[in-house]
């Protein structure tokens, strides 16, 4: 996978979440897998259409989704994993990814993305794609995330 590629989801999802409030995000990892797979509570899942064809999903506990949705929503306290945090969640996500299809046609790869779609539950999304998947690691002070960028060839 182009490094260009990562990079702009990378500066998608950074430049969103300090303009949410998130403001300590910083990668701490990147590997790969042989498959699309998450072990994490929340997974929010975007499809890839266009020049680029795959999925990204945004992926991390249900402790930390509600950390990072109080902090999305002015510091409103969350106290249940209902319909505003994950409306919130998605938002996040919606709003990252399309910050980087904009990166990704200023180099002249047009792409676009479909509406999220949010997965609550352990070991969900298993065989959403069996494509190789780049994953990049976050932390802030709301926990980890995890980017799985999963772009077919």
């Amino acid at each position: 996978m182009d490094v260009k590629y990562v990079n702009a989801f990378i500066a998608g999802l950074i430049e969103v979440s300090g303009m949410l409030g998130i403001n300590s995000l910083a990668r701490t990892g990147l590997n790969k897998r042989d498959h699309l797979k998450t072990e994490n509570d929340v997974n929010i899942i975007l499809g890839l259409v266009g020049d680029l064809k795959g999925n990204v999903v945004l992926s991390m506990q249900e402790t930390t989704a509600m950390k990072v949705a109080s902090k999305m929503m002015g510091g409103m306290p969350v106290t249940e994993f209902d319909v505003m945090p994950k409306s919130a969640l998605c938002e996040l996500s919606n709003m990252a990814n399309g910050r980087s299809a904009s990166e990704l046609e200023k180099i002249g790869v047009m792409t676009s993305i479909t509406p999220p779609t949010l997965i609550h539950g352990r070991n969900m999304i298993s065989l959403i794609s069996q494509v190789e998947t780049v994953v990049v690691q976050f932390s802030a002070q709301e926990g980890g995330l995890e980017l799985n960028i999963a772009i077919e060839d």
